[in-house]
């Protein structure tokens, strides 16, 4: 991830992505992708951590433990999250009075 900043909409992002998941591959990726975010945030909390030196600092701290706790959420939430059976077929709905 380099030195990019994690924000809301980052985590915001894969959590409507996780939403969506339908199969283990979907799971795979999200996982990955959170997981990367979750090392840059523990990488900036351990950096701000050393220049606490201001308010500023801390409460760059609270935001970024506020974003790893969200991070952790989502984390639970996409590895609880079940994986159906695939139905294939043909599904057709017929509108009402049709007499095919």
């Amino acid at each position: 991830m380099g030195n990019k900043t994690i924000t809301q909409k980052d985590l915001d992002l894969i959590r409507i992505e996780a939403e969506a998941i339908e199969s283990t591959d979907d799971k795979y990726y999200l996982m990955e992708q959170l997981h990367k975010y979750i090392q840059a945030i523990e990488a900036q909390l351990k950096k701000s951590e050393k220049n606490n030196k201001t308010d500023n600092d801390r409460q760059t701290i609270e935001e970024l433990q506020s974003l790893h706790d969200y991070a952790m959420e989502i984390r639970a939430y996409i590895m609880g999250r079940k994986i159906g059976r695939k139905r294939y077929g043909l599904f057709v709905e017929y509108p009402e009075g049709y007499d095919g």
